[in-house]
């Protein structure tokens, strides 16, 4: 089983854009974490789509797998959702950052630095604050799986797929 960040998008019945959600699946492809998905959306069934996803198997230097027995490892795999903004830009801006660290204050810090790595000439009016932190530690708990991390022996990048990807229910589902 790999472990999945999917950004969904869709609408609500009273929404007047489109809005967005980050959720985390287990499956062998994407396409085994669509019911799952399902699931999680809080919005109209028939508007659920993905705008990006990602396997996490490589972050932060560290290997990441799914397995039934827990991980007693310090290290801890977190999301974190940084928003800010631009006097040029109409909306908040975000920037979604995977980082792995033992402690909260320690991921925070991590994902500012990694912001900056990431935009090493960012203007001066990016102000960005952190509006989401989630340990994913116990998010595939209930279907009886735990995010173990390992050093990489060999660091990748981390990669995602992006675009407009309508998913629907399996017949009878």
């Amino acid at each position: 089983m790999k472990l999945f960040a999917v950004y969904v998008g869709g609408r609500t019945a009273t929404s007047r854009v489109e809005l967005h959600d980050m959720c985390f699946a287990a499956g062998e492809r994407i396409e085994d974490c669509y019911e799952d998905l399902y699931a999680q959306w809080w919005g109209v069934p028939e508007s659920l789509h993905i705008d990006s996803w990602a396997e996490l198997a490589c972050v932060d230097g560290y290997d990441v797998s799914l397995k039934p027995e827990p991980y007693g490892g310090e290290e801890k795999l977190w999301f974190v959702n940084l928003g800010g903004y631009d006097p040029h830009e109409f909306t908040e801006l975000h920037r979604n950052v995977f980082v792995v660290a033992p402690r909260t204050g320690k991921a925070k810090a991590r994902a500012i630095r990694m912001v900056d790595e990431l935009w090493p000439s960012r203007h001066s009016d990016y102000d960005y604050e952190i509006e989401t932190m989630l340990c994913l530690k116990d998010i595939l708990k209930s279907k009886g799986l735990h995010i173990h991390l390992a050093p990489a022996a060999e660091v990748k990048p981390f990669t995602f797929n992006n675009g407009y990807h309508p998913i629907r229910k399996k017949e009878g589902g």
